[in-house]
């Protein structure tokens, strides 16, 4: 049983902010690329894992889960970083760009000429983690250098980049070492994995928490002016 809920959780985690989502009924602007990102990962995550569970008898042009991976990991960095520019607190944009453009061309570089996608990519994961971490970091720290009235801490965007973060921390040298994890050592290599599995449930209860908040978002996220305090 717990086995199955372990094998099944990158779909089902999925359904909690979706879940979220439904019973608000609608979704505020600043947030659509995250709800873009959920639903397209939602259909990934479920493909990927009904393959793995049904692999004996997929036929076989249907037995290979990789290339959903893939394109799960390139949709999450496309649509956080998208969320990211809406947001408003970036400073030197264009250093920001320059490194979105060049993440789509080292995806068109090392899929034609390098790896294929239908192969699981350990370089694309850890290559997310990098730029995700980033942006992460910098978030925090423009966040704590903000001279606005947005009190970023309480904000719905903080619990979606704490979410984010604790993912690509933890994964990045699972994803930098996996074929190694799972050639040497299987058992080792399905721990790690149970492990990543579990990272992305929090992200996504993170998420769900983000979208919940984003409704019911009032001046609370506002800094007292110098004025109020006085």
């Amino acid at each position: 049983m717990l086995t199955t809920i372990r094998n099944w959780s990158e779909a089902w985690s999925l359904l909690i902010p979706l879940l979220v989502i439904v019973f608000q009924k609608r979704v505020r602007a600043e947030m659509y690329p995250l709800f873009i990102y959920v639903l397209i990962a939602f259909v990934l995550n479920l493909t990927a894992t009904t393959i793995f569970a049904m692999n004996k008898s997929m036929p076989a042009f249907l037995k290979n889960n990789n290339v959903f991976y893939n394109l799960h990991s390139i949709t999450r960095v496309l649509f956080l970083g998208t969320y990211f520019f809406g947001l408003q607190i970036l400073r030197f944009t264009l250093f920001y760009k320059i490194l979105l453009v060049g993440y789509i061309g080292f995806i068109l570089l090392d899929f034609l000429f390098f790896e294929s996608l239908f192969r699981f990519s350990n370089v694309l994961f850890t290559v997310e983690s990098i730029l995700l971490l980033i942006v992460c970091l910098t978030f925090l720290f423009q966040a704590m250098r903000d001279e606005s009235q947005v009190d970023w801490i309480k904000h719905p965007a903080f619990l979606v980049f704490t979410g984010v973060g604790l993912y690509e921390a933890v994964n990045f040298f699972i994803f930098l070492a996996f074929y190694d994890l799972v050639e040497k050592d299987r058992q080792f290599g399905k721990l790690t994995m149970t492990i990543h599995n579990m990272t992305f449930v929090v992200f996504c209860i993170l998420l769900a928490l983000a979208f919940y908040k984003y409704e019911k978002r009032s001046p609370v996220y506002r800094r007292p002016s110098a004025d109020a305090a006085l």
